[in-house]
């Protein structure tokens, strides 16, 4: 099912003239991500939007992977790229939670670099519901982000490297519904189990397959 849209609410922006907010804590040097002072960006088309890793095995690679608009931000924030807007991508543990509220309070505050804040994607850390006080713990962190999504556990990526997922565009048609195979295309070459990854892990044309709430 496709994702229904957030409610609205206005990115954080280095450009806004606004001072940081009063009682606003922010994380100190150690806790934020670097600005990156040259471009992450080096070969081909730019990506339009960046993944920044909260934390090591975010999942933020393997999205990037995937994802084709998307690129790899390593661990950063592109302040000298073409297009500098982010989503932070996190485990839902405890400590990728408090890595990436770290990062959305790094933003808040304007410590960016121009970049512009576009939400938080949670990658579940196990299968099955979170435990009640991570699941508290993730409804804390996605208020500091102006939208959130929330991407299914899916063990076939457990047992592909990233090289053998397939890669999904914006052109690409909506996967089909469960149950029903439809014949490769002449020229593919992508296992059928990484499609399967596919359709459970990346956007559709129309939405996303992963749920997003506010």
């Amino acid at each position: 099912m496709a994702a229904q849209p957030a409610e609205h609410r206005d990115y954080y922006r280095d450009g806004d003239s606004s001072v940081t907010p009063a009682g606003l804590r922010i994380p100190p040097s150690t806790r934020r991500a670097p600005i990156h002072e040259n471009p992450v960006s080096v070969h081909g088309r730019p990506p339009v939007m960046w993944l920044l890793a909260a934390h090591g095995r975010s999942g933020a690679g393997t999205l990037a992977q995937i994802w084709a608009p998307a690129g790899d931000a390593r661990r950063g924030w592109p302040a000298a790229d073409r297009h500098r807007g982010v989503v932070v991508v996190s485990r839902t543990d405890r400590d990728g939670l408090a890595a990436a509220h770290d990062l959305l309070l790094q933003s808040a505050a304007g410590l960016t670099g121009g970049c512009t804040l576009l939400g938080l994607v949670l990658v579940p850390d196990a299968p099955g519901p979170l435990p009640k006080t991570l699941r508290r713990r993730a409804d804390v962190v996605a208020s500091a982000a102006p939208a959130v999504w929330r991407i299914p556990y899916v063990e076939d990526l457990r047992t592909h490297s990233q090289n053998e997922l397939a890669i999904w565009t914006p052109t690409a048609p909506d996967p089909p519904p469960p149950g029903r195979m439809t014949a490769p295309s002449s020229g593919s070459t992508v296992p059928r189990n990484s499609r399967t990854s596919r359709s459970d892990t990346t956007p559709r044309s129309g939405g996303c397959s992963c749920s997003r709430s506010r």
